[in-house]
């Protein structure tokens, strides 16, 4: 079945109803899940630094945060539920808050595997075991998947801000990078094995690697709902490499 392009948005989707009103609710909605958003990029940050450099302060730094967050995420929610009960939506409006609710959702859960990186962080150094847990190159591996989970995400959320497919897309684009720097932090730990290290350190590790990973799935979450507010269309399970070249292809 050939597809139909539709048309580019022209303006903010959120914006332009005859209730003003209306507007600076969605407006409201949206700069919560934006300030949520630069809190997760901040906290990523701050979690990474304490695994890879051992800064036990940056880990409780990240703990102490954790609840604005999830404050933040109780504030969508209920601004959700604000707007449906005063402007019961349909169609596009219905579409744009149920979009932002699951994005609020997905930056909330971001949040908390920042939290979790942090506490596997505390745990390592905690140990009785006294010896350095990473190596260099594991170092290295981890802020590889750091910067790429990282960057990913923070391009979500400036995707957020203006709804921008192109932007979009081009965290599609990443997801192959972010698995190959997972595969290596991953393939360091498990195939080097050093000696020095203890199962439980191993394990730490190995669960932080994959909380980096979801923060970067979590972005491409983020970059399925962009579209979907955008273009209408819902392309959650699609192939992602037939996505890029068709949207691509319409100029995005």
């Amino acid at each position: 079945m050939v597809e139909t392009a539709p048309l580019k948005p022209t303006a903010d989707p959120t914006s332009g109803h005859t209730v003003s009103r209306y507007d600076r609710e969605l407006a409201k909605l949206r700069g919560i899940i934006l300030r949520m958003g630069e809190h997760v990029i901040e906290q990523t940050q701050a979690a990474v630094a304490a695994l890879v450099d051992g800064d036990e302060s940056q880990a409780f730094r990240v703990l102490d945060r954790e609840p604005q967050i999830d404050y933040l995420s109780l504030d969508a929610d209920e601004e959700v539920f604000r707007v449906i009960a005063r402007r019961q939506p349909t169609a596009v409006d219905l579409r744009i808050v149920l979009a932002l609710s699951k994005i609020a959702g997905d930056v909330e859960r971001a949040g908390d595997k920042t939290a979790r990186i942090a506490r596997q962080a505390l745990e390592l150094r905690q140990m009785e075991k006294p010896a350095e847990p990473l190596t260099e190159a594991m170092r290295e591996a981890f802020r590889r998947l750091d910067e790429k989970a990282c960057c990913m995400f923070e391009r979500g959320i400036e995707a957020v801000a203006t709804f921008d497919v192109t932007q979009s897309l081009t965290i599609f684009e990443d997801e192959p990078a972010l698995y190959a720097a997972s595969h290596e932090a991953r393939q360091q730990l498990g195939e080097q094995n050093p000696p020095d290290l203890i199962p439980r350190q191993t394990i730490c590790l190995l669960t932080s690697a994959h909380a980096l990973e979801r923060i970067g799935n979590h972005a491409a979450n983020i970059a399925e709902q962009v579209i979907y507010v955008a273009l209408g269309q819902d392309i959650r399970y699609r192939n992602r490499e037939i996505l890029i070249e068709t949207l691509r292809h319409r100029g995005y």
